[in-house]
């Protein structure tokens, strides 16, 4: 599936949901599995207005829910 995706759209990624693009977490919380990233097997939390807010592209939602923009 492709995606055309523009620099502030706004997206909503649920449990099992791939995170389409890099973003930043602009409501929600969520633990984010990013081993394709990083390497680490533990997931980690995403939430809107921490300094934990910034997602990244290709990584997977595991519980809870993120609205995200593109950037």
């Amino acid at each position: 599936m492709a995606f055309d995706l523009v620099v502030g759209e706004v997206l909503v990624v649920g449990p099992g949901e791939m995170i389409a693009s890099d973003g930043t977490v602009i409501d929600g919380v969520a633990m984010v599995e990013e081993s394709t990233i990083t390497g680490e097997s533990a997931p980690v939390i995403r939430e809107a207005g921490t300094e934990r807010n910034v997602v990244t592209g290709g990584t997977h939602v595991v519980s809870g829910r993120l609205t995200i923009e593109i950037t």
